[in-house]
């Protein structure tokens, strides 16, 4: 499995859906901020992530 450093600000697709990383945790989560609803996601498994 391919590991990728996952920074604030860097844009990934959760979902779908193109979000921007918000903060990262050391539990290998990161928050997700959604720009166009103003809306915070928090608590995503980095795997989920795919960085775009």
């Amino acid at each position: 499995m391919k590991t990728t450093e996952l920074w604030p600000g860097d844009r990934v697709k959760w979902r779908k859906v193109a979000f921007t990383i918000y903060s990262t945790w050391q539990d290998d989560t990161v928050d997700l901020w959604d720009a166009d609803n103003h809306a915070l996601i928090e608590n995503v498994a980095a795997s989920e992530l795919e960085v775009i």
